[in-house]
């Protein structure tokens, strides 16, 4: 397993594995218009770009391919932390997750913050985040309730 940073490259393939993950995995807590609305992602588009290459992306990949991504950006926030659907239960998310508070402990940033769905929330707790609170955000015209979760560094 290689980890490294995300490359402009990268998108489609990372677009991809965000798309089958979603598809794959949330109709096991979401609705199918939710699950519908979440995968729908464009590679070229402006808002995945700067999803992806806005902040600090980490790609995990072997010999068939990229298999994860996690990303932060400079102000503690985990924007994303996705590992292909095929691929779960593999240590990839523990993976990333290291690379992310590597990067953050290097950064000396003392806190981390995300919003986490009814799937990736196990893995933020496990890296003790903390649940700080619920909302509910529209995504593509679809309501969501996402966790807020946190950690302190410092």
């Amino acid at each position: 397993m290689q980890l490294r940073t995300a490359t402009e490259a990268d998108l489609p393939n990372l677009a991809a594995l965000y798309r089958d993950t979603v598809l794959h995995n949330a109709p096991e807590h979401y609705t199918a218009a939710q699950t519908a609305a979440w995968a729908a992602v464009d590679a070229d588009s402006p808002r995945f770009r700067q999803f992806i290459l806005d902040v600090t992306t980490y790609v995990a990949e072997h010999d068939h391919g990229i298999v994860g991504f996690a990303g932060i950006g400079d102000d503690g926030h985990v924007a994303s932390a996705y590992v292909r659907h095929d691929c779960l239960r593999q240590g990839i998310g523990s993976l990333l997750m290291q690379a992310v508070l590597t990067h953050a402990q290097s950064k000396q940033l003392p806190r981390l913050y995300a919003e986490a769905s009814e799937f990736s929330l196990g893995l933020f707790k496990k890296f003790g985040f903390s649940r700080c609170d619920t909302e509910v955000v529209e995504h593509n015209g679809v309501q969501f309730t996402r966790y807020l979760v946190e950690r302190v560094l410092v």
